[in-house]
């Protein structure tokens, strides 16, 4: 092999040795993670109420990670055994609840909608991010738009 050949991959072997070498110390004293980075997530607490306007109303405590109001509403359904039905939306990446606990929108005008805090939603429920101690209430009425 030819002397000046040799010496070229030697330049670039010996510092790509040294790099290797410094982010295997690196990684094993904790400076840098060799893991992926995970999402930001965070448990919450929510108060979840459903007011089937008629005077029957549900209140439930849900507690879990990276909550929405359509994810609460989910959760809740497995936990305490209620059913829901939602349409989802490929266009909008949104679900658009259609009946809860077999009542059904369209009844008297009537259409299930959320509220947040006690502020009507303005995006769609998979986008309303809930923190924690939020009151999350699904009540069956006339549009408010």
């Amino acid at each position: 092999m030819e002397k000046s050949l040799l010496k070229k991959i030697l330049l670039i072997l010996i510092p790509l040795i040294c790099v290797i070498l410094i982010g295997v110390v690196l990684a094993n004293i904790g400076i840098i993670s060799t893991e992926a980075p995970q999402p930001n997530s965070h448990t919450v607490n929510a108060t979840l109420v459903i007011d089937y306007g008629n005077d029957t109303v549900d209140t439930y405590n849900i507690e879990l990670e990276n909550a929405t109001v359509f994810s609460i509403l989910k959760e809740a359904s497995k936990l305490y055994n209620f059913t829901f039905e939602a349409q989802y939306f490929e266009q909008y990446q949104c679900h658009y609840v259609t009946s809860i606990n077999s009542v059904e929108e369209g009844q008297d005008n009537r259409y299930w909608q959320f509220y947040l805090n006690e502020n009507y939603g303005t995006v769609g429920a998979d986008f309303q991010t809930v923190k924690d101690g939020d009151l999350v209430e699904w009540v069956f009425q006339q549009p408010q738009i």
